[in-house]
């Protein structure tokens, strides 16, 4: 094949294998999934501080747990710019014990004899809560703009 012959479907393979590439999303992009992530749990967990009754807290958590696992699944599936997968995975491992404690708990609290751990408690803390606001920290320190989640 004569070399002006060859120039065509070379460029017509290149152009395919680039659209094949894997394409990581912008640091922009992984910002908002992260604040979208953040928003997500935030809200799972204050709405479990404004429960009425025992039987409403307990459903709560068991929302919240839901909610936290479906924005680490969610935020696992986005992708991450090169540089920040570190920070990514550590954050969803954190999301992933989060739910898995808060749901944990519930499950512990609806066990005979275990009840009475909400007497006079004034909140639930979870090692792993401060371990998703270090996650997030991690990713300030790189530039993306991300408040820790609230105490609720």
């Amino acid at each position: 094949m004569p070399w002006p012959q060859l120039i065509v479907p070379l460029v017509a393979v290149g152009v395919l294998a680039s659209g094949c590439a894997e394409r990581k999303p912008s640091v922009q992009a992984l910002e908002r999934s992260i604040v979208a992530t953040r928003d997500h749990v935030d809200f799972a967990l204050a709405r479990i501080s404004r429960a009425q009754s025992k039987d409403e807290f307990l459903e709560r958590m068991d929302e919240a747990a839901n909610a936290i696992d479906a924005a680490a699944r969610e935020l696992e599936g986005v992708g991450t710019p090169k540089g920040y997968e570190s920070e990514v995975d550590s954050l969803v491992d954190s999301l992933r014990q989060l739910a898995f404690d808060v749901q944990a708990t519930a499950d512990q609290i609806r066990e005979p004899g275990f009840g009475d751990l909400l007497t006079g408690a004034r909140g639930v803390s979870f090692e792993s809560w401060d371990k998703v606001n270090l996650a997030l920290a991690c990713l300030r320190a790189k530039g993306i703009d991300i408040a820790p989640l609230e105490r609720h």
